[in-house]
């Protein structure tokens, strides 16, 4: 009886080894991949910031450029209505074609 345990020893001890495997090859590859991924995310989390940076920037930056537009358009405005003695359809009128203009040239530039 104590040659059947004994059997019975070895081969669990084979059936334990052979068990291990495939934890020591999940091991070995899934740990390089997961510290791997976290890298990747890490960089492009990274990369998502300076991106919402730079879009935050653009648009404070054009809303800065919009708002003194809007100032000058005023300007140019009150000029033709006050010292030019335009009629006020007239300055509307003339801004109006200028800014049409500047737009269909912008969206021509656009398009090639």
């Amino acid at each position: 009886m104590a040659e059947y345990e004994k059997g019975n020893g070895i081969i669990d001890m084979i059936k334990d080894a052979v068990s291990y495997i495939p934890q020591i090859i999940t091991a070995a590859i899934v740990t390089p991949i997961a510290a791997g991924s976290d890298m990747i995310m890490g960089n492009i989390e990274e990369r998502v910031v300076r991106i919402q940076r730079k879009i935050l920037r653009k648009i404070s930056i054009h809303l800065v450029i919009g708002f003194g537009g809007m100032f000058l358009i005023f300007a140019l405005f009150y000029f033709m209505v006050e010292f030019i003695h335009w009629s006020k359809a007239a300055a509307y009128f003339s801004i109006g074609i200028v800014i049409f203009v500047i737009g269909l040239i912008l969206k021509i530039m656009e398009e090639r």
